[in-house]
Formats: structure tokens, C-alpha cells, sequence
């Protein structure tokens, strides 16, 4: 079933599950990586401190790091 995330506001770059399936991971033109439950698109939170686009990002083995790469100036 599709899930419709709601909350960027420019276009997302790249979205990615976690090793278990239940968490999603994304990034977009707006500079900021989110994290959604997979279940239902809820969004539980958000990273900060990038200043351009994020182009691509990946989570650890147990969703406890992610990593950005961003066109930070």
C-alpha cells in the first residue's frame, strides 16, 4: 500500500528503509533528512545543520547513525 509522506517542501532526493523495514529515511532539496515510521508515513523527527540540497544518505546496520551528503557550500 502506498505511503504518502507529508512534509518536505521541496522535492525528495532520495528515501531509504532501515535494515528492519520499519523505519524510513529521506532527503530532499530542502536541507533537512527526515525519519517516518514505514507503518503509517508519521514523521518522528528531523536532522539539522545542512545548508544545500541533500543528495543521498544511508542508516546504520541498527538505525542509530545516519549519514548525509549534502551541497553544503
Amino acid at each position: 500500500r502506498p505511503i504518502l509522506l507529508k512534509g518536505h517542501e521541496r522535492s525528495i532526493t532520495v528515501v531509504k528503509f532501515n535494515f528492519d523495514g520499519d523505519l524510513l529515511f529521506t532527503a530532499s532539496k530542502d536541507h533537512v533528512p527526515s525519519m517516518w515510521r514505514s507503518e503509517n508515513g508519521e514523521r518522528i523527527g528531523t536532522f539539522n545543520g545542512h545548508k544545500g540540497t541533500i543528495w543521498d544518505l544511508d542508516v546504520c546496520r541498527f538505525s542509530k547513525r545516519v549519514v548525509t551528503a549534502s551541497a553544503d557550500a
